[in-house]
């Protein structure tokens, strides 16, 4: 037995390893899955500084509340589970805080992801419903449900323990399938994504909200209405447009790594998998400034060229009165 115990602790210590080795090789690890950090978005350079627009979308990426599953270590991707009592209390939470609910930073549009442990989250921060459920009228927010904002399909996992790999839940489907008496070939399988896939559709949510905020600004400039009406417009500092977004862990690391992986601290939290720690209710916040080349460009779809920079990663100030004591659920 303590040879056994002693091996496995060998196992893990390698897999560790390996997982710190492969992001210091430009490889990422978004639960459990390692790939090249391939297709990200470049860094700014000086030819950059001359070019931007001026005025920057900056994105509040929240992850969704506590849920049942999160507690019971079940694999979820773009299934549900019910927010924990813990969960709804952090939600309420940072509803009471003018750091995230939108009372102090209007934010100029409001989106979550169309996943009801989302939805509910974002509803209770943004002070829609309380945390009884109940509808709280005159807030004036407009929150936009969006699918592109919903976790990485995970494809046999879903639905069961994180440490169970891909095949193997696979497996299990198959001898839960033959065990009711219906065959390999009708098994129900969830739609498992790729890292590339998931930020194929939420980078096509940034390009139009980019596009959004860009027609808006210029209209108002050719009106003559350069007002900032969402945030301080300090000096020639750029106007900003707070979009407040609630989605999902591995979505949210999706972006951070795609968008600006370089400038991750090195010494960041990591899960013991080697994810970058995205903590319940925790938000990110992201800079994407559009370039003004693209403005005589329009009519090219891949012309929607911006450069993000990190303002906060995986902040939680804004809970710092909370009393929950479990671990920040992944």
């Amino acid at each position: 037995m303590a040879c056994l115990i002693a091996l496995i602790a060998l196992v893990l210590l390698s897999l560790k390893s390996a997982f710190v080795g492969a992001q210091s090789q430009g490889i990422i690890v978004i639960d459990n899955i390692m790939c090249a950090a391939t297709d990200s978005v470049r860094e700014i350079d000086d030819d950059d500084e001359q070019q931007l627009a001026p005025f920057c979308v900056r994105l509040h990426l929240i992850r969704h509340g506590e849920t049942i599953a999160n507690v019971h270590n079940i694999v979820l991707g773009q299934g549900d589970s019910p927010l924990t009592d813990n969960g709804v209390a952090l939600a309420v939470l940072a509803a009471a805080s003018d750091k995230i609910n939108g009372k102090r930073l209007r934010y100029w549009r409001t989106y979550c992801s169309d996943l009801h442990r989302a939805h509910r989250t974002a509803k209770i921060v943004l002070g829609l419903e309380d945390g009884e459920g109940n509808a709280i009228e005159g807030s004036g927010v407009e929150l936009v449900v969006d699918s592109r904002l919903r976790e990485i399909a995970k494809g046999a996992r879903e639905g069961y323990a994180k440490s169970i790999s891909n095949e193997v839940a696979l497996a299990m489907r198959r001898r839960e399938a033959d065990a009711s008496g219906r065959t390999g070939l009708e098994i129900d399988v969830p739609t498992l994504e790729s890292i590339d896939d998931a930020w194929r559709r939420v980078k096509d949510w940034i390009d139009s909200i980019v596009d959004d905020a860009s027609n808006e600004y210029y209209s108002t400039v050719e009106e003559g209405q350069h007002q900032n009406n969402y945030s301080n417009d300090i000096g020639n500092a750029p106007k900003i447009y707070d979009v407040f977004a609630l989605s999902h862990s591995a979505l949210i690391r999706t972006m951070i790594h795609k968008m600006v992986g370089h400038e991750i601290p090195s010494d960041f939290a990591t899960t013991k998998e080697g994810s970058l720690l995205i903590p319940n209710l925790s938000r990110t916040t992201i800079d994407v400034r559009p370039l003004l080349s693209r403005r005589s460009n329009d009519n090219d779809a891949s012309s929607s060229r911006w450069i993000p920079s990190l303002h906060q990663l995986a902040d939680v100030s804004h809970l710092n009165s909370a009393t929950h004591s479990g671990p920040p659920y992944l």
